[in-house]
């Protein structure tokens, strides 16, 4: 559970049409160990690299079961 206030749509939609030299960062407020506990990481690949990940995991836990 969250103790940080949301911040409004219109908040969003005004950052979404600010140019990246114009974005006042200081608005954002300052994120805490606690924030991130439960965050998703996401990693920006390219569709080959995305298959490449997905048989290596699928590999791994091939190996994995056949070990076991």
């Amino acid at each position: 559970m969250s103790t940080r206030a949301d911040k409004p749509k219109e908040y969003f939609a005004r950052l979404l049409d600010t140019v990246e030299a114009e974005i006042d960062y200081s608005d954002i407020p300052p994120t805490t160990a606690a924030d991130w506990k439960d965050a998703e990481i996401l990693l920006p690949v390219t569709a080959e690299e995305f298959q490449a990940i997905k048989q290596f995991i699928s590999r791994r836990r091939h190996q994995t079961a056949g070990s076991g």
